[in-house]
């Protein structure tokens, strides 16, 4: 098929991924997409490995981040059309006036904090003293630990919290750098079912159904590509759906994308909820959590939903 040049021109799509350059071209039938490495955008792997964007009539480009923040950033840099990223790094752009919009949810639900084997660490004051890693400031892990431990009365001037790769914090934990970590799926089963650590809490516990990843879309595909953002999300719900009756398939999928082992992604797959459609209930969670990155001091303003999503590109 004719290459036709996105916008007359070719893009070179520069984005900074685990600290090295990796360089895009990008045609009209191209959809840069951002993720990280988390089964819980399964939805995004399922739809490329079973054909379900090329049967919509696009392609995607797939870039890794290290962080949401990370993509956020990108993104706001229009380095990117859409993403696969935690909620709250990007209410916390939209509070600094980013015009990104969440477009459709992902998953709830999905993370988990792990301990040493061994730690003796049974409740939230034995985290005192200890290091604790996390996937960035603000994400949604630290939102969901801050939560925690302020609900439980404990102070976070006593923990050392600590920003971390997520998949490197099990080794981490091993070579004794830190006690404890807050992760995204699959690395906390997997800590817990290699034997080598404990799984403290999952987040569930925490908060149960709480929103967490989604997908964003830049204002310039919102406004430039509407149609192809449209079908980006019939394939969304068409692979969300597929992941919900088909977990074994969903499991070798996304291990092959990821490297890791098909059964403990199966066993993780269990600890996500993968949704594609909003609903009230969801949309009042979205503003909870919003409400507590404001007690958290990441969000400064009094956000509304509108100024958040923009669901008029889902199905139906």
């Amino acid at each position: 098929m004719k290459k036709y040049l996105y916008l007359g021109l070719i893009v070179l799509a520069v984005v900074m991924v685990y600290g090295t350059y990796d360089y895009y071209t990008v045609t009209s039938d191209t959809i840069v997409v951002g993720y990280l490495p988390s089964n819980h955008h399964s939805a995004l792997f399922v739809a490329n490995a079973k054909g379900m964007y090329e049967k919509e009539g696009f392609k995607v480009q797939m870039v890794p981040f290290k962080n949401g923040a990370d993509m956020i950033d990108a993104a706001n840099k229009n380095q990117l059309d859409v993403g696969f990223c935690g909620i709250t790094p990007i209410t916390s752009s939209i509070d600094k006036n980013s015009t990104i919009k969440i477009v459709a949810p992902a998953n709830e639900d999905g993370s988990g904090i792990v301990v040493q084997n061994g730690s003796n660490i049974t409740n939230l004051k034995d985290l005192e003293g200890k290091t604790i890693l996390e996937p960035g400031s603000g994400s949604i892990q630290d939102v969901l630990l801050r939560y925690m431990l302020m609900k439980n009365n404990v102070s976070t001037s006593n923990i050392n919290i600590s920003q971390f790769e997520v998949p490197l914090m099990q080794e981490a934990l091993t070579d004794n750098r830190a006690s404890a970590f807050i992760a995204w799926e699959p690395y906390v089963t997997q800590a817990n079912l290699t034997g080598e650590d404990d799984v403290f809490i999952y987040s569930s516990d925490i908060w149960d159904d709480h929103p967490c990843c989604v997908i964003f879309a830049t204002q310039n595909m919102m406004t430039k590509k509407p149609d192809q953002l449209r079908k980006f999300l019939k394939a969304h719900t068409e692979a969300t759906d597929y992941i919900n009756g088909n977990l074994n398939e969903t499991s070798i999928i996304v291990s092959n994308k990821l490297g890791t082992n098909p059964n403990i992604e199966l066993a993780s797959l269990e600890h996500v909820k993968f949704i594609s459609e909003p609903n009230t209930e969801y949309d009042n969670n979205l503003m909870k959590l919003v409400s507590l990155q404001q007690q958290l001091g990441y969000v400064k303003n009094n956000l509304t939903l509108s100024q958040i999503v923009n669901y008029n590109f889902l199905p139906n």
